[in-house]
């Protein structure tokens, strides 16, 4: 997938260098991101004349010399100075096409590169730019634009038009959350799920899971009932709540659905989800 940084989202809006420095921290989180995902990102090649506020361009920060320009300093003179350029490559043709945004014309910006490519754009903090949908206008001709600054609502994309899978969905959506998909089982994961409705059925648990406040309010949830699991004590069912790397843990279980349950263990502030259930035969047995 590519993704373009859409230098029309920075105008000198930022009052000051640390109020461009607190969005950039988000953007850099995003981009951070998109490395890890393996997608390419595109820049223009005046991407760092771009404006980001009234008496300062984008590299003039790598000429700032307080502390917290200097964090960012190694990785801004990255992104300066090595490729991919979209211009290099350039798909869209402003000779014999019209592109325009809220009336204006964009010819030869990566918004309008983005029209022609994969249709989505990473966007600094603009007043312009804060809907997750841009339509842009190809010779009079509607073109959708997925447009993000959010990491979460980038995540949700992806995971919509199938870009990426649920279980690496999970880890990064889930990240610094009380959810941890680090240990899951292979085989006993999204793995094991065998409709769509059912993968369905676990991200929005897992959402209502991490969306509770405190650890209290987990406990006290009727829908998620969670609640310690008793080994049974028969050595012949279930031995690998018994035996090898979770002898000594105590496992635990909430509800996904009336049927479904997800297994795992609690750590300091986290759970460790550990395995899927579909058919309730785990859960009958403790």
């Amino acid at each position: 997938m590519e993704i373009l940084i859409n230098e029309l989202s920075l105008r000198g809006q930022f009052e000051d260098e640390n109020k461009f420095l607190d969005n950039f921290d988000m953007v850099l989180k995003l981009i951070k991101l998109i490395d890890k995902l393996n997608f390419s990102l595109l820049k223009e090649y005046s991407f760092f004349q771009s404006q980001i506020t009234t008496n300062s361009k984008l590299d003039d920060f790598l000429r700032l010399r307080t502390d917290r320009a200097k964090r960012m300093k190694r990785f801004l003179s990255k992104l300066a100075y090595n490729p991919p350029y979209w211009n290099d490559a350039q798909k869209h043709d402003c000779s014999s096409n019209s592109y325009t945004y809220n009336s204006n014309n964009i010819c030869n910006s990566s918004l309008a590169e983005s029209c022609e490519r994969d249709k989505i754009i990473l966007s600094f903090t603009h007043n312009d730019f804060l809907n997750t949908n841009l339509e842009i206008q190809k010779n009079n001709t509607p073109v959708n634009i997925y447009n993000f600054i959010d990491k979460s609502n980038f995540l949700d994309y992806l995971l919509s038009i199938s870009q990426i899978e649920p279980l690496k969905y999970c880890q990064f959506r889930f990240q610094n959350s009380r959810l941890n998909f680090s240990l899951i089982e292979t085989g006993y994961g999204f793995d094991s799920l065998e409709t769509h409705q059912q993968k369905e059925e676990f991200l929005k648990a897992f959402h209502d899971f991490a969306r509770e406040e405190s650890w209290e309010n987990i406990l006290q949830s009727d829908g998620l009932q969670y609640k310690k699991y008793d080994k049974p004590k028969k050595k012949k069912i279930l031995g690998w709540f018994r035996d090898g790397t979770y002898a000594n843990t105590d496992i635990y279980k909430f509800r996904i659905t009336q049927k479904y349950r997800c297994f795992g263990y609690r750590e300091n502030d986290e759970f460790f989800v550990l395995r899927f259930e579909i058919d309730h035969k785990i859960s009958d047995n403790g």
